[in-house]
C-alpha cells in the first residue's frame, strides 16, 4: 500500500515543479508604443508595419502592435487561429465575410474566430494590438472563399505585398 503512494506523490511533485518552472520563465513587462521597432512582413501589404510586443508570432502565442497607413487595406483573408484586435488609434472599416462593414476606432475590440474571413481598411492611420494564441499565418480569399495569392488579393485595392526577397 505504501509503495503505491510514493509514485503518485512523486508524480505530483514533478508536475508542480514543471508548473513552477514554466511560470518563472514568464517575466512581467511594460512597453510604450514609442519604443516599438516596426518591420514589414512578407505576404502583407507594404503599407503595414508590425512590432512584436510579446511572444513569437511563429510560435504558440504573441501580441503584435500593428500600424496601417491611411487608406491601407488588408484584403479578405483568414487565419488558422482566432485573432483579437484592440484599437489604439485611428478609424478603420472592418468587415466579416458575408457581413456589413463596421467602423472600429480607438478603444474598439474585434474578435475573429479561426478560419473566418475578414477584411480591414484603415481610414486615417490605424494602430492596434493583435493577440494570437497560435502561429501567425494569413490566407487571402476571393468572394467565393477560395484561397488566392497575396498579389491577386491586393491588386483590387492598389496594394502590393511585401516580397520575401525584400526581407533578406
Amino acid at each position: 500500500m505504501r509503495t503505491k503512494r510514493v509514485p503518485v506523490i512523486g508524480v505530483i511533485v514533478l508536475i508542480a515543479a514543471c508548473s513552477v518552472a514554466q511560470q518563472s520563465t514568464q517575466q512581467p513587462m511594460i512597453t510604450n508604443s514609442g519604443q516599438a521597432k516596426f518591420a514589414s512582413v512578407p505576404r502583407l501589404p507594404e503599407c503595414a508595419g508590425f512590432a512584436v510586443e510579446r511572444g513569437d508570432p511563429k510560435g504558440a502565442n504573441s501580441v503584435t502592435l500593428i500600424n496601417l497607413a491611411s487608406g491601407c487595406t488588408v484584403p479578405m483573408h483568414w487565419h488558422s487561429t482566432a485573432e483579437e484586435l484592440i484599437f489604439v488609434s485611428g478609424t478603420a472599416q472592418f468587415q466579416m465575410q458575408g457581413g456589413q462593414s463596421q467602423n472600429v476606432s480607438s478603444g474598439g475590440y474585434v474578435y475573429t474566430p479561426a478560419h473566418h474571413g475578414h477584411q480591414l481598411t484603415c481610414a486615417n492611420g490605424c494602430s492596434f494590438y493583435r493577440i494570437l494564441n497560435g502561429p501567425a499565418d494569413i490566407h487571402y480569399i476571393d468572394a467565393a472563399g477560395n484561397e488566392i495569392s497575396p498579389e491577386s488579393a491586393m491588386a483590387a485595392f492598389g496594394e502590393r505585398p511585401v516580397s520575401a526577397v525584400a526581407q533578406k
